[in-house]
């Protein structure tokens, strides 16, 4: 029973995220991607007349086998989702669309707003997006519709008006070649390029105009469904609370070695999104009382952290302590113990398995067999393992990514132990970022939970279970190794 992959329909649920990789399609897009060779021109002047206009270029990119209607669809998706490449937007609103045709083909001019994150403190903008066919391609020009300089947030490059082109290459009139390009009219000489964070801004734009047009010629479909759970302007209003209440501070101060800005911004994410949940079920259910939770294997318990310190009581539990505990302060519950699953029974409203490893396919025989018997809990999977606490390889399908296979494992075990299940694809930066959410079923009762499939699994794969190694006894182990190595070595000297 536990090793039962069900089909994605036979769960009701469509496929989310990573998991919904073609990885016959990825195949071919990575092996575009390799092909990605930009020239430069952020520190020199090369310019070019368009559109009755000196622009200076910024960048260019040799793209082969691509159509018009692949540039146009990527247009088309960041004019009506500028947020995809100005992050600090929260969302757009288009004010006006006029298709026309002219002489020299058809022209399409769009009036927009950017409604920034942080509207309290930044500038809406008004923006026209003119999409124009010229003799050697086609041309994307964004105009900021400012009365001047000082208008311009800081969101949004200080200039006259930028634009990507799509351009026939030289090869000739015949070739599937052509130049992507990056160009901006500039209100100063330079003024586009002064900076590191500036270059670093038109760089990363090539690229992702680059990727973007080589997904379209594969014919790639939207595949993820976001906001499924919780919808968006909820999320990201709570995301901008969380993150201006503790990013700062921690990305500073953070004594781990790992990458702050990551883990940081990441929990941050997953917080804002739990709580968001929470929110929505007490409206639901009424005057109940704030949920209880603990985090099976919280690593550097950051989330048990920013949920602790938004009012939620709970605690984590991991093999071994980490320096930032201390940091944290001793209202905040953080235990080092090693957990035995199959005897694990928590009182708590919710168990969170947050990239917990060999925990993973327990959580939902953990929740199943909880006292309080309506206890749920959200899975965010990561490396596959099974109850044994192994690591395991899945039978895939054509074009199945082994993330989409543990998913749909995990998804399986929550439905054999009567729990009904939602996935939500996490905007956090991971891309193992499925958020399974197990609700006890509707049944007879009132409870559709099955605690004894969970104790029979648990019995099933007690003497199986082997915990992780702690990371300090593999370092220990590691350490006698080298001392041994070396005194072989002295000796053989």
């Amino acid at each position: 029973m536990s090793n039962k992959i069900p089909a994605v329909s036979s769960l009701g649920e469509k496929q989310l995220g990573a998991e919904a990789t073609d990885t016959r399609i990825e195949a071919l897009r990575l092996a575009e991607f390799a092909k990605f060779k930009p020239d430069y021109y952020l520190d020199q002047v090369n310019e070019i007349d368009l559109v009755e206009k000196r622009w200076r270029i910024l960048a260019t990119a040799d793209i082969e086998g691509s159509e018009d209607a692949h540039f146009l669809n990527v247009i088309c998706s960041w004019t009506q989702e500028a947020e995809i490449v100005i992050p600090p937007v929260d969302r757009t609103e288009i004010v006006e669309t006029v298709d026309s045709e002219e002489s020299d083909g058809s022209i399409t001019r769009t009036r927009r707003k950017l409604v920034p994150k942080r509207v309290e403190k930044d500038r809406v903008l008004v923006e026209d997006v003119i999409v124009d066919r010229l003799s050697n391609g086609l041309c994307a020009r964004f105009v900021p519709c400012v009365q001047n300089v000082d208008d311009i947030p800081f969101y949004y490059p200080k200039v006259q008006e930028y634009a990507l082109g799509y351009f026939k290459s030289d090869t000739g009139d015949d070739s599937t070649s052509r130049q992507l390009a990056i160009l901006v009219c500039e209100l100063f000489p330079c003024s586009t390029t002064a900076t590191k964070k500036q270059k670093l801004v038109w760089r990363d734009l090539i690229k992702r105009l680059f990727k973007w047009t080589v997904t379209e010629r594969f014919g790639y479909q939207k595949r993820v469904e976001n906001d499924v759970v919780i919808c968006y302007e909820q999320y990201s209003a709570k995301y901008q609370e969380l993150k201006t209440k503790y990013a700062a501070y921690w990305v500073e101060n953070w004594p781990e070695k790992t990458d702050p800005k990551k883990f940081v911004y990441e929990d941050i994410g997953i917080a804002s999104w739990i709580i968001c949940l929470w929110e929505k079920e007490g409206k639901v259910s009424r005057d109940s009382p704030l949920p209880t939770f603990v985090d099976l294997g919280c690593g550097n318990g950051f989330l048990v952290y920013l949920l602790n310190k938004e009012g939620y009581l709970g605690y984590g539990v991991d093999q071994c302590s980490r320096k930032v505990w201390a940091r944290f302060g001793s209202d905040i519950d953080l235990r080092a113990e090693t957990i035995e699953p199959y005897m694990f029974e928590p009182n708590a409203d919710w168990i969170i398995g947050n990239h917990a490893d060999e925990l993973v396919p327990w959580i939902p025989i953990i929740s199943a067999r909880a006292t309080t018997n309506q206890t749920k809990f959200i899975a965010i999977p990561c490396c596959p393992h099974d109850l044994s606490g192994q690591k395991m390889a899945f039978p895939l399908t054509a074009g199945q990514s082994k993330y989409h296979a543990y998913v749909q494992y995990i998804c399986g075990l929550a439905v054999d132990c009567g729990f009904s299940i939602e996935k939500e694809f996490l905007r956090i930066p991971s891309t193992k970022n499925v958020a399974i959410v197990g609700r006890p079923g509707t049944g007879e009762n009132g409870s559709g939970l099955r605690p004894d499939v969970a104790a029979k699994l648990a019995l099933q794969s007690q003497k199986q279970f082997v915990p992780r190694v702690p990371d300090y006894v593999k370092n220990e182990i590691r350490l006698l190794k080298e001392q041994s190595r070396k005194g072989n070595s002295a000796e053989s000297s």
